[in-house]
């Protein structure tokens, strides 16, 4: 855990948590069930006898969205991408390798590593239909260890259980969410906002009650923290209506203080949403393939503009490390 320290008209201590995911929800029921989110994944990054778990979203049908925090240091050199695609009792994980030479994985180069939040962003290239596979059978309380599977014993698997294979087609499927893209300017949300938590194949969808702002001056968004934590990092944050606004980026605990009194405690989650500054990297990164991602402008569908006063929340995050 990190601490921080502001001094401005009044004194602030501030805890920051990274390592965060999240993903979002409809009034209209759109988009509110953990099936809802058939592009969402846990992945684990294997690197030099490392390992760690993010989340990420699929936008493109070779294309991963995840949080840079997540895969600069890991795969500074060399690393293995292992996405888990199931959330079923057996599970495919679809694999790549990255390396210089033949780089997978692409960071955003405004993302500086140890700053929250701002560029916070990366792309990982899989296409989870040609993909090396590794096939298994998910620990279970008696059995504390995950088992291995050839492909036939889970093609058997699949055709003794119809539903779950209909979910395994879902998630196959090139039908993917349209990215919100921002302008320059402060907006609410206007929709309901919901995230996913993925845990060892356990999902739970977190909704939002609180209002969403996107911060201009920031370059990215916030709302009160609502069960966002540290394994969640990467994931897509959706709209109730379905559409993909940003990437799940860090989380912010703050004590605020006027002289030795403390008067409020905020818990803040921030993240990227999908501005200049990361359309124009996943532009240039995708190359052809960005023809194949759905888009739709933020303003005026999704959000509206604010004159909110966003004081607090800039002190807050300022020269936050």
């Amino acid at each position: 855990m990190k601490k921080l320290f502001f001094l401005l008209i009044c004194f602030m201590s501030i805890s920051l948590y990274a390592e965060v995911s999240v993903m979002t929800v409809t009034d209209e029921n759109k988009h509110t069930t953990k099936e809802d989110f058939n592009h969402t994944f846990e992945y684990y990054i294997v690197s030099n006898g490392r390992s760690s778990k993010c989340q990420a979203t699929r936008i493109a049908p070779r294309w991963f969205a995840t949080a840079a925090h997540c895969v600069k240091d890991m795969c500074a050199q060399s690393c293995e991408i292992r996405m888990d695609l199931l959330d079923l009792p057996v599970s495919i994980l679809a694999e790549t390798q990255h390396t210089a030479k033949k780089p997978n994985i692409f960071v955003h180069p405004g993302y500086k590593e140890g700053k929250l939040v701002k560029d916070d962003f990366a792309l990982i290239r899989l296409d989870i239909n040609r993909a090396p596979k590794t096939y298994y059978r998910r620990a279970t309380s008696k059995n504390p260890k995950n088992v291995a599977m050839s492909e036939q014993q889970f093609i058997a698997w699949m055709s003794r259980n119809p539903r779950s294979n209909s979910k395994y087609r879902h998630v196959l499927s090139p039908d993917l969410p349209p990215i919100a893209i921002f302008d320059n300017a402060n907006y609410v949300l206007d929709r309901k906002m919901s995230v996913i938590s993925i845990f060892s194949g356990k999902r739970e969808v977190k909704p939002d009650p609180n209002p969403v702002y996107y911060v201009k001056d920031l370059g990215y968004a916030y709302t009160k923290n609502f069960g966002i934590r540290k394994g969640m990092s990467g994931s897509g944050v959706m709209t109730n209506t379905g559409e993909l606004i940003g990437i799940i980026s860090a989380y912010v605990g703050a004590d605020l203080y006027k002289g030795k009194e403390k008067i409020k405690h905020a818990d803040l989650f921030m993240f990227p949403v999908f501005n200049e500054s990361l359309v124009s990297f996943m532009r240039d990164t995708l190359g052809s393939d960005w023809g194949r991602v759905d888009q739709k402008d933020a303003y005026p569908y999704l959000v509206k503009k604010t004159k909110k006063d966003f004081t607090e929340v800039m002190v807050i995050m300022k020269d936050s490390k």
